[in-house]
């Protein structure tokens, strides 16, 4: 398994495939609109460079995945995300190790729906990561927002095409 990194327009061209689009588009269950912020802020980031895709593959699958976004008001993990069956090896740990060297930052922003808030709990503690705030109906109607090392500015809305 390799940890490839997506750092640019060209690169992303190259590397995100319809498996990787299609696994984005799968959390779209939690965050609504996904596909649209991928296509509007993920891939153009990659070419001013605020935004960054760590993906851990086996050239086949992908196993991990973190999407980051860096720029003068924010950095922060948008999206944390490890195959079910490849936790508890320590690739969550990577993903953060990494993301937090490119961010610049040790305590980046994270935001995680509350359904499955508890399955980040040791991870976001041994990182140091506090939990700042949690908004209810944020993505979506009934459901809670948790929001660790800063908070998502509530005059923008709240949509996750920020």
């Amino acid at each position: 398994m390799r940890l490839n990194c997506f750092d640019s327009a060209a690169t992303a061209q190259m590397g995100i495939d319809s498996t990787l689009c299609c696994l984005v588009s799968g959390f779209s269950r939690y965050y609504p609109d996904i596909d649209d912020w991928f296509a509007a802020k993920v891939i153009p980031g990659m070419f001013n460079g605020t935004r960054r895709i760590i993906a851990k593959s086996d050239g086949e699958s992908i196993h991990g995945l973190a999407i980051l976004k860096k720029d003068l008001v924010e950095q922060k993990i948008c999206t944390l995300w490890v195959h079910p069956s490849q936790r508890g090896f320590g690739l969550g740990q990577r993903l953060i190790d990494e993301a937090t060297e490119w961010l610049g930052c040790k305590q980046p922003i994270l935001s995680v729906p509350q359904e499955v808030n508890a399955h980040f709990n040791r991870l976001l503690t041994r990182n140091g990561f506090e939990l700042r705030q949690r908004i209810l109906n944020a993505y979506r109607p009934g459901t809670y927002e948790f929001v660790y090392n800063g908070e998502l500015n509530k005059s923008d809305g709240f949509s996750v095409l920020q």
